[in-house]
């Protein structure tokens, strides 16, 4: 009897914690059709095109718009610093075809090109989108060689460029576009060989090819500071609501603790009292939300406590189920306290105790503890 109520007396002190926790993605509020600026690694791109040029100098002479057609052929690289903005550097060239009694001329182009992307501008942003339409201009400068006795072997004239132009992009993939381009360049008066009564001449292109983007594709949103500002003042309300919360938890586990102290006070004078009487002595096993598992050491600890001390006496065991009756419905929850207090069992009998000296019963859903949690439990009386 000695020993079974020291075990008894070790049981009843032994305080169990326990907690629910919800874990919640984190969504950071970010601003409509705002992007951070990339970093100098992002949004790279390249592309090749071929095609043809068209050159108009200052006249004509009658002359068919086809004798002025030459082959073209144009490489490029550029960036995007966000979804509307971007620039490139270009090499335009092959031939020119001046007009018709002229050779055909070796042309060269280098050009530096501001580029809008107006589908981003207009409708906002979207990587998935498969057409973009994006005018660019630009400035650069321009050279023709020609091979010809009447104009000099060799002769190499050059001109300061203009350009405007659009290309439209066709999406392939994350990093493969195909684009169709159609371009204008404005050069010096004269630049084909005969100077006109214009201030300049022009060139004319048809260009399609492939563009080839590269490192990272896209843009990160931009945070509103607003709503982080906003979500993290809630977040300090929500976290100062739990801490009053667990200050009333703490509050009635200190008073179970008294209870338990108590419940040692009547241990001691049960230990002098005659055997034969039901001893108003408990232990409560704290179970999760909507759960019947028991998973705590410290429980398992306290169990096998009581294991110890009714295997070896004459004592026996009374376990009661209880669930929350604030969640689910009666049936339910009688149901799952049922399945508490044969949580319960199972383990007494695994740690030793006879499941004779066992009587158990589910008393469904109440609600007299505060808070709602402590009431999700099975309660261990001993008796003699």
């Amino acid at each position: 009897m000695k020993k079974f109520m020291i075990s008894l007396a070790i049981a009843s002190i032994a305080m169990v914690s326990f907690a629910q926790e919800a874990v919640s993605e984190v969504v950071v509020p970010t601003k409509k059709n705002q992007y951070v600026t990339n970093t100098f690694g992002s949004n790279w791109f390249m592309g090749v095109n071929g095609g043809v040029n068209l050159y108009n100098g200052v006249f004509m002479n009658g002359e068919s718009v086809f004798d002025h057609i030459a082959p073209a052929v144009q490489v490029y690289a550029g960036k995007w610093h966000t979804p509307g903005f971007g620039w490139r550097v270009a090499y335009n060239g092959l031939n020119v075809q001046t007009y018709e009694e002229a050779p055909h001329k070796t042309f060269m182009n280098f050009h530096f090109d501001a580029m809008f992307n107006l589908s981003n501008l207009i409708w906002g942003y979207n990587e998935e989108r498969i057409w973009n339409f994006i005018p660019y201009v630009g400035a650069g400068w321009g050279a023709r060689k020609i091979f010809d006795d009447e104009y000099g072997d060799g002769d190499l004239t050059g001109s300061i460029t203009a350009h405007a132009g659009l290309m439209n992009t066709f999406r392939v993939s994350k990093h493969w576009a195909i684009n169709f381009e159609l371009g204008t360049t404005f050069l010096r008066n004269g630049f084909g060989g005969k100077a006109g009564r214009s201030g300049h001449d022009m060139l004319f292109t048809a260009l399609a090819g492939v563009t080839y983007k590269f490192n990272k594709v896209g843009w990160d949103e931009a945070a509103d500071v607003d709503a982080i500002m906003a979500m993290n003042t809630a977040a300090l309300a929500e976290l100062n609501t739990q801490l009053q919360a667990k200050e009333t938890e703490n509050a009635g586990l200190k008073n179970q603790l008294v209870a338990a102290k108590n419940n040692l006070v009547q241990a001691q004078e049960a230990l002098k009292a005659e055997q034969g009487k039901v001893l108003n002595i408990s232990q409560s096993v704290f179970f999760a939300f909507n759960s019947s598992k028991i998973d705590s050491k410290k429980e398992i600890i306290n169990l096998q406590a009581l294991a110890d001390a009714v295997k070896n006496s004459n004592a026996r065991l009374n376990v009661v189920g209880y669930a929350d009756s604030a969640t689910g419905s009666a049936t339910y929850n009688q149901k799952l306290s049922e399945a508490r207090a044969n949580a319960v069992i199972d383990k007494l009998v695994e740690l030793g105790v006879p499941k004779a000296k066992i009587v158990a019963e589910g008393k469904g859903g109440v609600d007299t503890e505060k808070p709602a949690r402590l009431n999700r439990r099975v309660i261990i009386s001993i008796v003699e």
